[in-house]
């Protein structure tokens, strides 16, 4: 007689049953600028405290991203200090619900305590303030030993590791870019390809040893923008053991959106007012942007799932992962206006998927990457 076949959870029960991971949030600018407390629940972010635990959160990758435009030098190294620092506080001030995470047994072990664990990761190398090898290096090395888990390549600026997505200038990974890859790998970080040319992700894969991540990247055959991965590298991410993280910024999932966006984006843009007043001047830029947004069209929870489901049929539900990118984009989804919301889109993935892989796409797929041991 067949063994019998377990039926599927309901959503709320698969949901529960699950450790979600979300490999990229950009709070640490809010938490920085605006000096937001992330263990009250707040009304100007995506993420905090009550709502990460309300959405059943287990890990986030907390973004250290630079403005280029704003901070260039010692200026940009310090600011990603600063930005480190916020997170760290973070935890100091709420070690009961925050603790700082390297690998996947902390995070399972803080996860088990009612703690949502803090994973650092580096947006961008022009972060580190310098092109000069040695001193990268030695900065790579600093960052590593205050707990950096992920290392972006770059942002939509290329720098002297490697090429952005949205350059024209078609640069791969450089000589050093090699070299710094090779001192990640080393040191059992993370090296992320979101914001990463094609060719870089191309050169990258020629050379890596280790599995890599794109941290919150969509499928470029699903919605044709340059910061979406096309299906050849997709595979080829997979192929390595790695895993793409879909982003929800509705942007990166409807091309007639992304071209709105834009326009807003330019807008935005022209007004020198955000630059002449530093940090706090771009958050409320940033506000503004976001209200301006609400007048747009929404795109449906849907379509983030079928960029999901696109990623899995190309790479294999396995390879798969959720990367927000809360707090760094204008608008969002349908249905799922913050991190207190994740329950609904496993509920949307609930009938594409099975149980296990449900599971995966939320955060064991990410987990499998952390629990690679370090150096």
């Amino acid at each position: 007689m067949p063994a019998a076949v377990a039926a599927p959870l309901p959503p709320a029960a698969l949901h529960a049953s699950a450790l979600v991971v979300d490999a990229h949030c950009d709070v640490a600018q809010v938490m920085l600028d605006e000096r937001r407390d992330i263990g009250r629940r707040l009304r100007s972010t995506h993420f905090d405290l009550p709502r990460a635990a309300q959405g059943g959160l287990a890990a986030q990758f907390f973004a250290l991203w630079v403005e280029p435009d704003a901070y260039h030098g010692e200026g940009a190294w310090a600011r990603t200090l600063a930005l480190l620092g916020a997170v760290e506080r973070a935890a100091a001030a709420h070690p009961g619900r925050l603790a700082p995470a390297t690998s996947a047994a902390e995070v399972r072990a803080h996860h088990a305590a009612g703690r949502v664990a803090a994973i650092l990761a580096l947006e961008g190398a022009h972060g580190l303030g310098t092109d000069d090898p040695a001193l990268v290096l030695r900065r790579v090395g600093e960052l590593a030993a205050r707990g950096l888990r992920c290392f972006g390549l770059t942002w939509n600026n290329s720098n002297a590791l490697a090429g952005a997505a949205t350059a024209a200038d078609g640069v791969g990974l450089t000589a050093l870019g090699r070299r710094v890859v090779r001192d990640l790998e080393r040191r059992g970080i993370l090296v992320d390809v979101s914001h990463a040319s094609d060719a870089a992700v191309r050169d990258l894969l020629a050379v890596a040893r280790r599995p890599i991540l794109a941290s919150h990247s969509n499928a470029r055959a699903l919605c044709g923008v340059s910061r979406n991965l096309p299906d050849d590298l997709i595979r080829a991410i997979a192929a390595g053991g790695g895993v793409v993280c879909a982003n929800y910024f509705p942007g990166f999932l409807d091309a007639p959106t992304f071209e709105r966006l834009n326009r807003l984006k330019a807008a935005a843009a022209a007004d020198p007012a955000p630059r002449a007043a530093g940090p706090r001047g771009h958050a409320a830029a940033r506000r503004r942007a976001c209200a301006a947004t609400r007048a747009l069209p929404e795109v449906p929870l849907a379509r983030l799932v079928q960029h999901l489901r696109h990623l899995a049929a190309v790479a294999g539900p396995a390879h798969v992962g959720l990367g927000s990118d809360f707090d760094g984009m204008w608008m969002t989804p349908a249905g799922l206006p913050d991190v207190a919301a994740l329950p609904r889109l496993t509920a949307a993935l609930r009938p594409h998927f099975s149980d296990d892989e449900v599971r995966g796409i939320l955060g064991g797929n990410l987990l499998r990457l952390l629990a690679i041991p370090r150096g």
